[in-house]
């Protein structure tokens, strides 16, 4: 019997919809650090969405290939945790990257040019599998520089979760020991969050307890999955070629033929 050559799978054609990726819409979450992302990914979760976080795919990332080689080839053996057993394969230690890169801006540069392209293919092949399995109601992407990475395009609304600064700041102390300089250097590497609040699409306040942030992600939810229509933009007309072609041969065949006959139609002669 012949041996038959595996088939090349055909490409699945992901199902038609009124948002960006068919019938699933994906909202995009941001807000300053400490403000609750989060917490409202959470909330939105429990509502029917599945819930992308950049900082896990992020961090995921490092410590793959090819990111990780080509982390080390930049930034140097440094960027390694120590070895707990000798010879084991080291992980990328985050905290001693995250001391290099956001002490200098290029350096931050070099990260992101490296690490920002791989999440992007992440998110895209992560929302399509949830596309295609339609076990979920939305994809949320947490993401605070959702803006600054140009992410934004994956997503049909963004929602920006808005507490005070002395709000997330006490957050952040009591969680991870930072104080307001450390804050003020990190929020530096980021756009300010007053653009990002007027570019979202819904504010998410987040000044008060975890319950009533649940009640008002279940409130603003129901706007979150009505389709927006979105404005068709209309393309200039571009020139008929097969048309002109037409039109300039017709012309030329009158010419033609009045050069062969005289005046008033009689053969020239």
């Amino acid at each position: 019997m012949p041996r038959r050559h595996p088939q090349t799978p055909k490409p699945q054609r992901l199902p038609s919809g009124p948002w960006i990726s068919g019938p699933l819409p994906v909202i995009g979450l941001v807000g300053g650090i400490g403000a609750g992302k989060s917490a409202a990914a959470s909330a939105f979760a429990g509502l029917g969405a599945f819930v992308l976080d950049a900082d896990v795919v992020g961090h995921t990332l490092l410590d793959q290939n090819p990111c990780r080689d080509i982390i080390i080839e930049v930034f140097g053996e440094a960027v390694l945790a120590p070895y707990t057993v000798e010879g084991e394969r080291r992980p990328i230690d985050r905290k001693a990257l995250g001391a290099i890169v956001f002490a200098d801006p290029f350096l931050l540069g070099r990260l992101e040019d490296i690490l920002h392209p791989l999440m992007r293919r992440t998110f895209e092949r992560a929302i399509s599998r949830e596309v295609r399995r339609g076990q979920h109601k939305a994809v949320v992407l947490d993401a605070a520089i959702l803006y600054e990475a140009e992410w934004n395009d994956l997503c049909d609304t963004v929602v920006f979760v808005d507490s005070t600064p002395e709000i997330r700041l006490a957050r952040l102390e009591a969680s991870r020991g930072w104080t307001l300089e450390t804050l003020a250097a990190r929020e530096k590497a980021q756009g300010p969050l007053a653009e990002k609040r007027v570019e979202a699409n819904h504010i998410l306040t987040n000044n008060d307890s975890p319950e009533a942030l649940r009640a008002a992600a279940k409130a603003l939810w129901p706007a979150l999955l009505k389709p927006v229509p979105k404005p068709r933009r209309l393309e200039p007309l571009e020139p008929d070629a097969d048309l002109d072609a037409k039109t300039s041969a017709t012309a030329d065949n009158k010419v033609a033929s009045r050069a062969k006959s005289g005046p008033r139609g009689q053969p020239s002669s």
